[in-house]
């Protein structure tokens, strides 16, 4: 009979989560955000599509350099999760420059600094694979060499739990600005299109503790 308590506080924490995870979720980007977002790009085309199983989507092309958007963010709550759905049309293998990513700045509540995640879309690289660039800025392939064009895949990212692992640090974070971005970083001459339907922030709820239960002599 002791282990009945703990069964309804399990069930009303999952009902709890699954009412906060409705109720907090916020869609920081879509077709309908985009004018709200900060745009950078030469001979570029960021603008608004509509896809027949998709729906209202973000249609990003870029010839030199890249097409970004970017937005400063003001987080609503702990533990954020990040999720988005993405898909290109086809990347140069001979370049090994093209990159599809969205981009993270993260600041430690603990200590104030700040942080970098490029989540990319690497057709050179291995799905998982994540790599130091210096001066707190990581990238971690979130799409890689088995993703493949004209499809649409989903990504979702639980920021805290990737900031311990690439930092090895047990802040808490909160992130300050995205940016979503396709194209060669470097500035150069480039071909690359692709699809974005939507940026969505979410908080996952924080643990709650267990309530002690008695145990029989």
């Amino acid at each position: 009979m002791h282990a009945l308590p703990a069964a309804i506080a399990l069930i009303a924490f999952a009902v709890l989560w699954l009412i906060s995870n409705q109720s907090s979720a916020e869609t920081l980007l879509s077709a309908q955000s985009l004018d709200q977002w900060d745009k950078d790009c030469r001979r570029c085309v960021i603008e608004a599509q509509y896809d027949v199983m998709k729906g209202e989507i973000i249609r990003l092309e870029a010839d030199m350099g890249e097409a970004s958007l970017d937005k400063v963010f003001v987080s609503e709550g702990s533990r954020p999760v990040i999720a988005w759905s993405w898909s290109v049309d086809s990347f140069d293998l001979d370049r090994h420059a093209d990159l599809f990513r969205v981009t993270v700045d993260l600041r430690s509540e603990q200590s104030g600094t700040d942080y970098r995640v490029h989540y990319a879309w690497d057709p050179t690289a291995k799905t998982g694979d994540y790599d130091a660039l210096g001066g707190n800025e990581f990238v971690w392939v979130v799409c890689g060499s088995d993703c493949k064009s004209r499809r649409w895949y989903s990504v979702e990212r639980d920021l805290t739990l990737d900031f311990s692992v690439l930092t090895e640090s047990e802040d808490s974070v909160t992130p300050v600005r995205f940016e979503a971005a396709l194209g060669d970083p470097s500035g150069r001459k480039t071909k690359a299109g692709g699809y974005l339907e939507s940026i969505v922030v979410n908080y996952l709820p924080e643990p709650v503790p267990e309530e002690p239960v008695a145990t029989s002599d």
